[in-house]
Formats: C-alpha cells, sequence, structure tokens
C-alpha cells in the first residue's frame, strides 16, 4: 500500500529528514485558516504519478489565487483518481534536485539503495543517471556515502545527502517497508538539503506490527482497495514469500528484514541459494495459536521439495514450544527406526512407499517425511528431550545442542 506525500513526510519528519512547512487541506475553504506565508505550492494528494505534468500541483502568491487553484485542484482527476486531500507547501529556492530511494530486492534477497544526480520529473535523464548499492551485510553509514560519491557529488554535499539514506534506510527498517523514496530532494546554495517530494510503499503484512501506520491511513480507508488490503490482513497471521521452486530450505522469521539478514549471514545453517520459501510472521506472537502454527507446519510438509526449516526466532519461546509439540504429535517416537525403514521399502523395484491414494495423502502419514527442523534459542526454556525427532536447537549465547 503507497502512502501519500503528505503522510510520507509525517514519517521522514519523525526521523529527521527535513521537509517543508506545510498544512493539508480538504476544502478550497481552509485556505482562510493557512499557517504558513505566501507564496507557496498546492500539490494535489493522489497516488498517480506525473501529477505536475497534468496540472496537479500549482504556485500561488496571495489567498484568491490559492482558492482557484484549490477548486481547480479537486476537480481534476489524475488517472482517475480526485484528490481528497491537497497539501499547501511552502516554496524552496533548490539549485540541484537529486533521487534517492531504498527498496527491497527479493531477487537480491537485499535492500538495495538507488540515486540518481538528476531527481525532479524528468524521467529520462533520472534514469540515464541512476546508480545503485545493494547493502551486502549489515548497513552502516559507508553504504550512503559511497553512493553519494557514485552519483558524483562532491564536498560537503557527500555528507548531508549519505545523513539523508542513512535517515531513509532506518525508517525503511523500522517500519518494515518496501520502499521508500524522495523525488526530489533539493540542495540549495548552502549545500543544506530539504525532501520535496516522497513515497513510501508500506508492507501491507507488517502493518498488524505498526498500529501507528494504520492510524496514519486512516484518512484512505473509504477507498475500496483499502478496504479490502486492511480487511486481508485481519485473516492473515503470516505471509509466504516464495523464492526458489526449486530450493529445500525454509524459512520462518518476524520481518523480511530480518528474514534478509539471516538468509546473508547464517551460511553454517543454510545455503542462500537454496531458499524455498519465507514465512514472515505478522501478528503478535502473543496472539499467535497452536492451529494457526499447525498450518504452518503442515504448509511446510506439504511442500515436497523442503527438507529443512531454519525457525529464526530465538526470543518467542511459547511459539518455539508449541512448534516443537506440533513436530512431535506428527513424528513417531522411534522416528529414526521408521525413517531407515521407509528410505530402505523406497529403493525396492515395486516403488511400494509412493503408492499413496487421494484419501491417504491428507492423513498424518503423510507427514513422516524426513524434515530437519533448526530451531534457534535464547536461553534453557527448551529442553532437548526430543528423543530421536528431527529436531536441533541452537541456543544463540551458548552451546548447540539436539
Amino acid at each position: 500500500m503507497d502512502l501519500l506525500e503528505y503522510q510520507a513526510k509525517k514519517l521522514f519528519k519523525q526521523v529527521g529528514i527535513p521537509v517543508l512547512p506545510s498544512q493539508p487541506l480538504s476544502s478550497a475553504s481552509e485556505l482562510k485558516n493557512l499557517q504558513i506565508p505566501y507564496p507557496v505550492v498546492l500539490k494535489s494528494q493522489v497516488m498517480a504519478s506525473g501529477r505536475a505534468k497534468l496540472g496537479g500541483v500549482k504556485f500561488v502568491n496571495n489567498t484568491i489565487d490559492a482558492i482557484a487553484a484549490c477548486q481547480a485542484i479537486f476537480s481534476l482527476a489524475i488517472d482517475q483518481e480526485y484528490p481528497k486531500v491537497i497539501l499547501a507547501e511552502s516554496r524552496y529556492n533548490a539549485q540541484k534536485e537529486v533521487f534517492l530511494a531504498i527498496m527491497l530486492d527479493y531477487k537480491l534477497k537485499k535492500p538495495v539503495i538507488f540515486g540518481s544526480a538528476q531527481g525532479g520529473i524528468n524521467i529520462e535523464e533520472l534514469l540515464t543517471n541512476l546508480v545503485y548499492c545493494p547493502v551486502e551485510d549489515e548497513y552502516s553509514p559507508f553504504y550512503g556515502r559511497r553512493l553519494a560519491k557514485k552519483m558524483g557529488l562532491k564536498g560537503k554535499t557527500i555528507n548531508a545527502v549519505s545523513g539523508i539514506i542513512d535517515k531513509m534506510y532506518r525508517l525503511f527498517v523500522e517500519q518494515d517497508l518496501d520502499m521508500i523514496e524522495i523525488n526530489p530532494l533539493g540542495i540549495n546554495h548552502d549545500g543544506a538539503v530539504m525532501a520535496l517530494d516522497g513515497k513510501i510503499r508500506v508492507n501491507n503484512y507488517g502493518l498488524p506490527r505498526h498500529l501507528e501506520l494504520l492510524e496514519l491511513i486512516k484518512s484512505l480507508q473509504d477507498d475500496h482497495h483499502t478496504e479490502e488490503t486492511l480487511s486481508s490482513l485481519k485473516q492473515s497471521f503470516f505471509s509466504e514469500i516464495n523464492i526458489n521452486n526449486d530450493g529445500k530450505t525454509a524459512l520462518i522469521s518476524a520481518s523480511i528484514d530480518k528474514a534478509i539478514f539471516t538468509i546473508n549471514n547464517s551460511a553454517k545453517y543454510l545455503d542462500k541459494t537454496d531458499i524455498n520459501t519465507c514465512f514472515i510472521m505478522e501478528e503478535p506472537f502473543n496472539q499467535i495459536t497452536s492451529e494457526q502454527i499447525n498450518t504452518i507446519f503442515y504448509k511446510i510438509i506439504k511442500n515436497t521439495k523442503i527438507n529443512k526449516v531454519l525457525v529464526d526466532l530465538p526470543l518467542e519461546h511459547q511459539f518455539n514450544y508449541r512448534l516443537t509439540q506440533i513436530i512431535s504429535k506428527h513424528y513417531p517416537s522411534n522416528f529414526s527406526q521408521w525413517s531407515n525403514r521407509n528410505e530402505e521399502r523406497g529403493d525396492r523395484p515395486t516403488g511400494t512407499r509412493f503408492q499413496q491414494t487421494e484419501s491417504t495423502i491428507n492423513t498424518s502419514s503423510f507427514a513422516l517425511r524426513k524434515i530437519d527442523w533448526i530451531i534457534k534459542t535464547k536461553g534453557d526454556k527448551l529442553t532437548s528431550q526430543f528423543n530421536s525427532l528431527p529436531i536441533t536447537i541452537i541456543n544463540i549465547i551458548g552451546e548447540k545442542f539436539s
């Protein structure tokens, strides 16, 4: 779900990204109580791009002109969308405009920072000058400076722009965003920077973890698409991200950014090129029931490609305990002996063990397929009393035991 510009700028302000004095207007009559001095710019608050070229942005110097411009903008549909809000904002004298963005690249399995020394509405120039920098490990200010230099920036502008990138990345991670963009970032003659326009794409499934974002988008709830999105969120407690259909490993994590970090930093437990599916939990863990955990368990079991699962929720002891109980119920206590016999039978020319009927495919017997469950924990709240079950407990502050 995309946020409108004025909503995105509220989040920018929270992390210290400079924004101009502004005031959202729901009608032209509110101009009589405008709190910012003229001249101002009036911006249509719609999701569509290209509003400036289509007449959705107007510069005005007094109240009379502002009222006429407001009425025109409210009556202007951009990509079949009429604005419910107009943002009145102070003018800014930018000597240079640049483009900055951060988004999650599912193919690379990591965030990527983008920049262009040619920001603004000329998309061809922007793309011609676009450079990028994948975040290979944990983020540090090095990445911001590296991108600023790749953009061709000089002197103190490098520090100013890299500082904005640092704050964008903080917001990106803290709010579980799919994308954050500033276009343009204005730079004045003194080298000071200002976010003149911005866009944020919220991860729909991350919204239940961020009540402040739900509050921020309340004004959009009369939109049909938004209602459908919020309704679907209430019904789902996890998101399922398919990465590689031929992969053999599943990952259960608390958020997308944590999943990416785990994939890039857990070579001891998994091959990052072998990830089949990521399950991202979307509800507070104290609200997840055993029945819901059972749903994930069976999704994994039914995916015959998966033979290993890494559960990277070291602080969620209740979730991990319930999962081990579900695993224990679905495997016999003498699993290792059963597994060996099953493999021997599979080698026979008759292929007996593959002769399943439709009526047996949904019984608990299909769950006996060998899967290694690796569960990270912190402390000793999970015991090692799993008999011969295929469960390995990794205590991240102590020794490994199984």
